[in-house]
């Protein structure tokens, strides 16, 4: 190891001199020029003015002064050289007597310097802690991922105040009754700042084409979110949150989750933080996301119809062979001399009855194989149901099942797609079939049962008389790709936790406490108004 000499290392770097004197930017050097001519002439007038007063009370404005001037050690060094020239001052002016008057005048000086010294540091310590915390707040401000908008509501809290004190009480009607008042309300709003995440959701080129005028950036949906922040100040909410979407400098349409949080009721509103999220990705994803759900369902169907193929020749194939068996009677009747009209008349009237069945049958197999959007309508439960129960049916007789209906009266509709519902109830019904595919000791038999629920709500239940779920199956029951069949693909429960859950319900299983297993399905009933 070769170590090297401080000789030859080079001239040591001199360690950087601490300034006591710092001129922050914008403070003139005039200042600095002011304060140290007011110090000299405080010094020149205490020593030599024969006024029996405490002139070196003055240095206070001194020290004030340097506060902006200097670091505190700046201020400490600043107060000792005015405490020291009080000091010069005496001893020129009096000497060495410490006695009478001048004595007093002079430690009450000192004690003027030595407060206003610690007032001056107290000052500082605080202004700086200010500066740190207003620089962090701008920082997190500016930095933050998610856009913020500072804006001031002053003027809309006051027209929201003074139609409280016209006696409106029900804002949401008032302003469905006067939607100029949400457009004036909307014009009243001024963006005071916004962070640079703010800037690129808008599409903006600089700050100021972003704070411009609220009314660049609104769509209708925004319109709506923007009348529901009213209502919710006119309640006095502490908070508000809302999906909705708004227009960019480049015309597109971003989908956005806003939240805001109002200040105290007192407060003045006039620095109102709105923070908004972009979830367009979200928005697009979930679409998608949905997308393929429908697929997957429509799959799903018909793999369900592969299973019914049976059943469904049976359906289409009695009301054809009616139709032939009446076809041959009805020209049996007009072959005999003379033909019996009315007997011809009644086999033509039979076959087209089972044509029109055969046709149902038809149409109900066309919709549940047809792949469309979600049609959310209001449904009689029950009419569903029994529909179901035509399309199984025969599948059931296959199996040897009794299919049984418990239908509640005067249930209130559903409000979600028919299609959807059927393949729930389809997919539930032929499961419980093939639970009782081993029993032999029991009738074979499936109660579909609808119920009214407290509060509002509507109760499906598919119950067999089966072997029950396993205790190792049950918390997996409604995973995709889980089956307990040999030949299923467990696709089927899956897809009907989906479909329950995108309509707000919820599915679930329990063993019965005799025999097989009963799936519940509960749904919102419709509102009265839709």
């Amino acid at each position: 190891m070769v170590l090297q000499s401080a000789a030859d290392s080079g001239p040591a770097t001199p360690p950087p001199r601490r300034r006591f004197l710092t001129v922050p930017a914008g403070v003139s050097r005039i200042r600095i020029a002011l304060a140290i001519a007011l110090a000299a002439a405080i010094f020149l007038f205490d020593t030599v003015s024969p006024a029996g007063i405490a002139v070196a009370v003055l240095y206070a404005v001194v020290i004030m002064m340097s506060v902006d001037l200097c670091d505190r050690r700046g201020i400490i060094l600043v107060s000792l050289g005015c405490a020291v020239l009080t000091m010069i001052a005496f001893l020129i002016g009096h000497g060495w007597n410490f006695e009478g008057d001048p004595m007093l005048r002079c430690l009450v000086s000192l004690s003027a310097v030595g407060i206003t010294s610690l007032l001056a540091l107290r000052n500082q310590r605080a202004t700086a802690v200010l500066k740190e915390s207003e620089r962090r707040y701008r920082n997190i401000f500016q930095t933050a991922g998610v856009s913020i908008f500072e804006e001031d509501f002053s003027a809309v809290r006051s027209a929201l105040r003074t139609l409280k004190q016209r006696g409106v009480a029900d804002i949401r009607g008032y302003l469905a009754d006067h939607p100029s008042f949400v457009q004036h309300c909307i014009a009243m709003v001024q963006i005071l700042d916004v962070n640079e995440a703010a800037i690129r959701l808008l599409g903006a080129r600089e700050k100021t084409q972003a704070i411009s005028s609220l009314r660049n950036y609104l769509l209708p949906e925004t319109t709506d979110s923007f009348r529901e922040m009213l209502c919710a100040m006119f309640d006095g909410e502490h908070s508000f949150e809302y999906e909705t979407a708004i227009r960019t400098a480049d015309d597109e349409r971003r989908a956005i989750l806003m939240a805001a949080t109002f200040p105290p009721e007192g407060d003045s509103y006039r620095n109102v933080l709105i923070s908004v999220l972009d979830i367009t990705e979200r928005e697009r994803a979930q679409r998608a996301l949905e997308q393929a759900q429908s697929a997957l369902a429509h799959v799903s169907r018909i793999s369900t119809l592969g299973e019914l193929t049976a059943s469904i020749a049976h359906e289409v194939n009695q009301p054809l062979a009616a139709i032939v068996t009446n076809g041959e009677a009805c020209l049996r009747w007009l072959n005999r001399v003379p033909p019996d009209l009315g007997e011809a008349r009644a086999c033509v009237e039979h076959s087209v009855a089972e044509g029109r069945r055969a046709g149902a049958v038809v149409q109900r197999l066309r919709n549940l194989a047809r792949r469309a959007d979600p049609q959310v309508v209001a449904l009689d439960v029950n009419g569903v149901i029994e529909e179901v129960a035509l399309l199984v049916g025969r599948e059931a007789a296959e199996h040897g099942v009794a299919l049984r209906l418990d239908l509640g009266p005067s249930l209130p509709p559903l409000r979600i797609d028919r299609i959807q519902l059927q393949q729930i109830l389809i997919n539930l019904t032929i499961n419980a079939m093939h639970a009782m595919e081993t029993v032999t000791d029991r009738p074979r038999q499936v109660m579909v049962e609808s119920r009214e629920q407290w509060p509002s709500s509507i109760r499906i239940s598919v119950r067999d008389q089966g072997s029950g779920i396993a205790a190792d199956a049950m918390p997996r029951l409604f995973d995709a790709f889980f089956t307990t069949r040999q030949e299923g693909i467990g696709l089927g429960l899956s897809i009907c936790r989906s479909i329950v859950e995108s309509h707000g319900g919820r599915i679930w299983a329990e063993n019965n406490a005799d025999h097989g297993a009963t799936f519940h399905i509960l749904l919102a009933a419709a509102k009265d108004e839709e």
